[in-house]
């Protein structure tokens, strides 16, 4: 229990700049999208942060799960703080692997139809596919989720037993 609580204490500040970082994202991608829906203004790193209304909502949940956790932590609800946490970074997970996947097969795609595959092609998928803020940001919580999972694990055994 006391060495739960230091683990949360110790990462709650990681989570809450992840948190409001996903949360930036997500608004800069509705902004990137509108720009590019009205044909109006440049948009905003635009490889990093495509105009994807689909990554917006997705970030912005992420985001909201993720600061919405440091609340409870704040409350010292440390159930509500470990769901609400692992919740996010789940979905932050799922968000990378199918990110990942993407990129994996517009790379077999160019293989398979006959492309030449030489540094230009896997640069370009590289660039759009793997350097965007969901990726980075996912690689940055998966080392940060194990910890929490295995907390929610415990909590979870020791609360049916």
């Amino acid at each position: 229990m006391a060495q739960t609580m230091k683990i949360i204490k110790t990462l709650s500040p990681v989570i809450l700049v992840l948190g409001i970082s996903y949360l930036i994202s997500g608004f800069i991608s509705i902004y990137n999208w509108c720009v590019s829906v009205a044909n109006v203004g440049r948009p905003l790193y635009p490889s990093l942060m495509p105009g994807d209304l689909g990554l917006a909502i997705v970030t912005l949940t992420i985001g909201a799960s993720l600061t919405i956790s440091i609340y409870y932590i704040l409350k010292e609800n440390r159930i509500m703080h470990l769901a609400s946490a692992t919740c996010g970074m789940w979905l932050a997970l799922g968000v990378l692997m199918i990110q990942i996947m993407v990129a994996i097969a517009a790379a077999l795609d160019s293989i398979i139809t006959g492309g030449e595959v030489n540094y230009s092609i896997i640069s370009s998928v590289i660039k759009e596919n793997i350097l965007r803020i969901d990726v980075v940001l996912g690689c940055i919580i998966l080392p940060i989720s194990i910890p929490y999972t295995l907390m929610l694990k415990k909590l979870i055994e020791k609360r049916s037993e």
